[in-house]
């Protein structure tokens, strides 16, 4: 997985904002807020990396179980999948 080069992620006073900045960004207005878990994430798949490291990272950097780790990472994926940020 490795996220779409057409979207960087921008910080806001504590808030993480993925925005989409190709040629067609006022058509495809697609944008995700993220927190920090998010955030975290969203850099790990600047690079091409399994889902399987990203959970076993997430659960080293937030010292949680791996079914709360999974849980937290497929609702990021699929938020991400759906606005089409993804290359899988």
């Amino acid at each position: 997985m490795k996220l779409n080069s057409e979207f960087v992620l921008r910080n806001f006073a504590d808030k993480y904002i993925a925005v989409t900045v190709n040629d067609s960004a006022d058509e495809q207005n697609a944008f995700i807020t993220l927190n920090k878990s998010g955030a975290f994430v969203w850099e790990l798949l600047q690079n091409e990396i399994s889902y399987d490291e990203i959970l076993c990272k997430m659960i080293i950097k937030y010292d949680v179980d791996e079914s709360t780790a999974k849980a937290d990472l497929d609702e990021f994926l699929t938020i991400v999948r759906k606005a089409g940020m993804l290359y899988e």
